[in-house]
């Protein structure tokens, strides 16, 4: 009996054991450390004291990889680490959404509203099982933590913060189109969306894809002060029309092919490669114009920079 009573209590700590050895449940802090690709973004949490509440709330996090840091400027994790906490607070924040949103649970389709913790609202697109949070591919979904789950995007997604006009105005580099902007009112008062200097309500949709022709292409294309100036307002309102489209366009899900634009009387051709974006217009269909900078993204809408004129 005694030989007995000694094996059953050998084998009740030996399923102790089992159980103590059996592997605990991971928070979403815990599962960043077993992601290679995420060095910037770990140094990015611990800068900013995010820690324990990646071990403890219930969040989607659409976490950026190394490349995708530095594919938005920032090198290494000293170009992190050398911006005040706060701030980098808010940039992780604005890749969180306060409850668990595995791919399953997603909206099908582009451009999703989602709010995220920044009180950013940021859009979510689901296309065949694979999310994108604003121009953010993700190249691995669905980590699951005890805590809500993890998405690795090829970005870092900026908080927008001012409507198109006003970024319109604050870009040296858009001058020229914003004075052209101006003149053109007068030939179609609806463009007064484009230079009004005030954020307004928080915008809902319509939104706007805006192609901007730098300083440089306007006056390449005949649009320096002095040709502005004396240029129709009619005819500059076509040929500034021709640089927006009644929809939310990134780059990464750009469309190849026809593209009705702002009046909807004259179609661009898109042709939209992983080597690079290029635009044609009808008035001047060659060589097409280039994408230079993608994806600068407004309150209402988001603005890609381009080397040439467009001309319905």
């Amino acid at each position: 009996m005694k030989k007995l009573i000694g094996c059953v209590l050998l084998l009740m700590v030996g399923l102790i054991g089992c159980k103590e050895d059996a592997p605990q449940p991971k928070s979403i802090s815990d599962v960043l450390l077993d992601q290679q690709d995420l060095t910037i973004l770990r140094a990015a949490i611990n800068h900013a004291g995010l820690q324990d509440a990646f071990k403890t709330s219930t969040v989607t996090l659409f976490a950026p990889n190394d490349d995708g840091f530095k594919a938005s400027g920032y090198a290494n994790t000293d170009a992190i680490t050398s911006l005040p906490p706060e701030q980098v607070r808010a940039m992780i924040m604005n890749h969180v959404i306060p409850s668990s949103l595995p791919v399953a649970s997603m909206p099908q389709g582009l451009n999703n509203p989602v709010k995220m913790m920044s009180g950013a609202r940021l859009f979510l697109s689901n296309t065949d099982g694979v999310p994108y949070l604003n121009q953010g591919k993700s190249t691995l979904s669905n980590i699951l933590a005890n805590n809500g789950v993890i998405h690795v995007i090829n970005r870092v997604i900026p908080k927008p913060t001012q409507s198109l006009a006003q970024v319109i105005k604050n870009t040296a580099e858009f001058s020229l189109f914003r004075q052209a902007v101006r003149r053109a009112i007068a030939g179609d008062p609806r463009l007064a969306t484009f230079y009004a200097d005030t954020l307004g309500s928080f915008p809902v949709d319509p939104a706007y894809t805006m192609f901007i022709p730098t300083n440089q292409a306007m006056v390449a294309g005949k649009l320096s002060q002095a040709e502005i100036n004396t240029t129709s307002p009619i005819v500059l309102a076509r040929i500034v029309s021709y640089h927006i489209v009644l929809s939310r366009y990134f780059s990464t899900l750009m469309p190849s092919g026809n593209m009705a634009m702002f009046d909807a009387s004259f179609t661009t051709v898109v042709d939209a490669k992983p080597t690079g974006i290029k635009i044609t217009g009808r008035g001047n269909p060659t060589p097409p114009a280039n994408v230079t900078k993608t994806d600068v993204t407004a309150t209402n809408g988001l603005i890609h920079v381009i080397d040439k004129v467009l001309i319905p």
